[in-house]
């Protein structure tokens, strides 16, 4: 028997070992293995947010189709209960196949189905659910039995069943091969072919849209039983690049979100389920084509029949930018099957090439587009020009792209720069060289110029403007200007010396800018610079940087990002202005008037060209003495704080529909701005709101509300002028602006009232601060 020195043990049996003992020796018996972590979920009424992810789709021998889904909240916790949820608002389904196009069926106007040519057409999508639908009594001339395509919306929780833990299996109410059978629409099952589920779901009526509803798609090949490759699908439209650069994407905004069919459906991806090539509506006989709609609906020409019978008119849309350039929307690299638009198909083509159809024209496809005289361009490629292959992979990209991929080429191989400005104050001359890459040569002798451009502006909002405007002026470098001289300086360099300058005209010089614009004429076909005899494009190049007359950076802070104002305007935005300058015509630019009322010198929205001519002074006619009459006592009734012609007003007043002044006798429509007028982020990216400097500019003067004659004025401090523009009704907040520095619609029939500076509305609300307009505009 071993003795045991029991003292020794009781000095080993530390506090460690102790807690081993407790933990273990001392225990009451085995506690067994340990089991599997708890089920973490939460009820369908009590979620907060939605999601929904489709994981599987099975579709057996009968083609009986069942769709496993996972519902979640935003946190990924499993959402219980749907199956059990009384009075589910909705819950639809819809299946349908990647596959040749079918016929657009129109009882009055038929389009043919014959070939095209030697390449496969683009694959559209064709659904297993069809209805023939008839016109209703209401109906418009042009109406026609018609396809359309649709999901299983009514079966809801009956066909669903719930798996446990948020998992959930949806089964079509019937196989198939079931549903009703069109002759004319190949809805035979091709199990090879990528299919496409869309599945809807919102829990209850009052279920807020923006958390709760669910919009989701899942591409699948059932051959393989695998979800489909992003090359093996149908996705050619990538919204937050495409859509979301002129609307938003925020569904809890009731005036601009893209929400359609009674506010259910916002997806595009599965919008084309149902809006195939060959649905359309009865009532109106128009194609509810994807493509087609979205094309018209763009040019202000679709009408069509919807949700519960109303009759939506897009007529009246103004689209900012250039139609003609699908890479508005098309963006190059922006999904795996982006450049699938290329490929032609018969509705989409028509829905532009309008003007093109000749009187005799037979009603099919071909019949137009295999016209060589009316589209000699694509046919000096043949087949090739509109049927992307491996002569031309752009097949009607090349044409429709010619534009800007010109305009890129050009402004990189002719690039404008400064590089220095000289001005002397005593001998009031200017000398300023300029680097434009590829020209060695004086820009009169270059038959490919068409127009060459030097700008100076000064300080904005002078008490003391110049006559006519004088502080911005305008050179040609093209002309016989006396006052103006040209050298080449040196490889690629110009050097132009103006004299007679008036400096004084510019107020503070070091506030002074400098720009330049170069047109060229170009061959969109070949994407050179060519004699403007022969072009058929004009491209407008800015110089890439800005100097003051003096010679220095310029240290301007941009107030909007241009990016913004082309992201939905592009080539349209140069067109829209010159379109609204109505005067243009009557003025050559480098003259008196011209140097505002000829536009076309223009470069950009946001370099502070445009406040140089619409300041705060604009409604007195900039103070000229030369065809108009100056001073506040002639500003005329109509010009009120919604119309007036400083500019920042006006750009606010204009994107948020309060303007309503008619120019010069003629009506002007409505702009249809597709974002949230309060979304100060679409224009101003962040760092541009922070209001300095804004006080310390002049107040605006412009007509009093309800005015019947000249000279009936009021003043806004420049704050307020700003948020006036949007706000129309501002008079609850006058006492609050007024006790903090503002001046809000007083009578300044006797003269300014508002010293600069003595707003102090940026303490509170600039970028970033307790009540920033970033916060309170959302």
């Amino acid at each position: 028997m071993m003795k045991t020195n029991t003292r020794s043990q009781w000095i080993a049996f530390t506090p460690i070992a102790m807690a081993v003992c407790l933990m273990t020796a001392c225990s009451d018996g085995d506690d067994g293995k340990e089991g599997p972590p708890g089920t973490v979920s939460i009820a369908i009424e009590q979620a907060n947010s939605l999601k929904a992810t489709i994981e599987n789709v099975t579709i057996d021998s009968k083609t009986q189709v069942q769709v496993d889904f996972f519902l979640s909240n935003a946190n990924g916790i499993a959402v219980t209960g749907l199956e059990s949820l009384k009075d589910l608002d909705t819950l639809g389904v819809g299946i349908a196949k990647l596959a040749p196009p079918q016929a657009h069926y129109q009882a009055k106007t038929a389009i043919s189905t014959e070939a095209q040519g030697t390449t496969d057409p683009a694959l559209q999508w064709t659904s297993y659910i069809n209805k023939q639908v008839e016109p209703a009594t209401n109906a418009q001339v042009n109406a026609a039995t018609q396809w359309q395509a649709s999901i299983e919306s009514s079966c809801k929780t009956d066909c669903l069943t719930s798996l446990g833990n948020g998992q959930y299996r949806y089964t079509f109410s019937q196989p198939l091969t079931a549903y009703p059978q069109l002759s004319g629409i190949d809805t035979q099952y091709a199990p090879e072919r990528t299919h496409r589920i869309y599945l809807e779901l919102k829990p209850l009526a009052n279920s807020p849209i923006e958390t709760q509803l669910i919009n989701s798609v899942y591409d699948f090949i059932p051959a393989t039983g695998q979800a489909a490759t992003a090359d093996e699908g149908r996705i050619v439209i990538a919204p937050e690049q495409a859509c979301f650069r002129c609307h938003n994407d925020d569904l809890a905004n009731t005036d601009t979100r893209l929400l359609m069919h009674g506010s259910k459906r916002f997806a595009y991806e599965g919008c084309v389920v149902c809006h195939t090539s060959y649905s359309g509506d009865p009532e109106t006989g128009n194609s509810l084509d994807m493509a087609t709609l979205t094309h018209q609906i763009h040019q202000a020409k679709y009408q069509v029949v919807g949700y519960k019978g109303q009759l939506y008119d897009f007529s009246n849309i103004t689209y900012p930018g250039d139609m003609k350039q699908c890479q508005q929307c098309h963006i190059s690299g922006a999904t795996a099957q982006t450049d699938n638009y290329n490929i032609p198909s018969k509705t989409a083509c028509l829905d532009c090439h309008t003007e093109q159809i000749p009187a005799d024209w037979n009603g099919t496809v071909a019949g137009l587009f295999h016209n060589r005289e009316l589209f000699a361009n694509a046919w000096a490629l043949s087949c090739s020009g509109c049927h992307p292959d491996s002569n031309n992979p752009q097949g009607v990209g090349l044409f429709h792209n010619a534009q800007t991929k010109t305009a890129e080429k050009l402004a990189s191989d002719y690039q404008v720069k400064f590089l220095s400005s000289q001005l002397n104050t005593e001998a009031q001359t200017l000398e300023v060289t300029l680097q434009v890459e590829q020209l060695d040569q004086l820009p009169a002798t270059q038959p490919m110029i068409k127009s060459f451009w030097l700008i100076a502006t000064g300080q904005t909002d002078n008490a003391n403007l110049p006559v006519n405007n004088g502080q911005r002026k305008v050179w040609n470098l093209l002309g016989n200007d006396p006052n103006v001289s040209l050298s080449i300086a040196g490889s690629n360099q110009l050097k132009v010396t103006v004299a007679q300058l008036s400096t004084v005209d510019f107020g503070n010089l070091a506030q002074s800018q400098l720009y330049s614009k170069l047109v060229l004429c170009a061959d969109k076909n070949t994407g050179f610079a060519v004699n403007c005899d022969i072009a058929n494009q004009e491209v407008s190049l800015s110089a890439v940087n800005s100097l003051t007359l003096p010679g220095n950076a310029v240290t301007t802070k941009a107030k909007a990002d241009e990016n913004a104002c082309r992201q939905c305007h592009d080539k349209g935005l140069e067109d829209r202005v010159l379109s609204a300058h109505q005067l243009g015509s009557m003025f050559e630019p480098d003259s008196q008037c011209g140097a505002c009322h000829a536009p076309q010198t223009s470069t950009a929205l946001t370099d502070g060209q445009c406040r140089s001519c619409h300041n705060a002074d604009a409604v007195m006619y900039l103070n000229a003495n030369l065809m108009h009459t100056p001073g506040a006592e002639q500003i005329k009734p109509y010009r009120t704080i919604n119309n007036t012609l400083s500019y920042r007003e006006m750009v606010h007043s204009l994107h948020a529909g309060t303007r309503t002044v008619v120019g010069f006798g003629n009506s002007r429509p409505e702009l249809t701005n597709p974002n949230a007028k309060n979304n100060c982020s679409a224009c101003h990216s962040e760092g541009l709101l922070d209001l300095s400097g804004l006080s310390e500019q002049q107040s605006l003067l412009v007509a009093t509300p309800g005015a019947v004659n000249k000279g009936q004025i009021a003043e806004y401090s420049p704050t307020l002028a700003t948020c006036g523009a949007c706000h129309t009704e501002l008079d609850s907040l006058a006492v609050h602006a007024r006790s903090f520095g503002g001046v809000y619609q007083s009578d300044a029939s006797g003269g300014r009232i508002y010293q600069p500076g003595q707003e102090s509305c940026a303490v509170c609300h600039a970028e970033g601060r307790s009540s920033g307009v970033d916060k309170v505009h959302k």
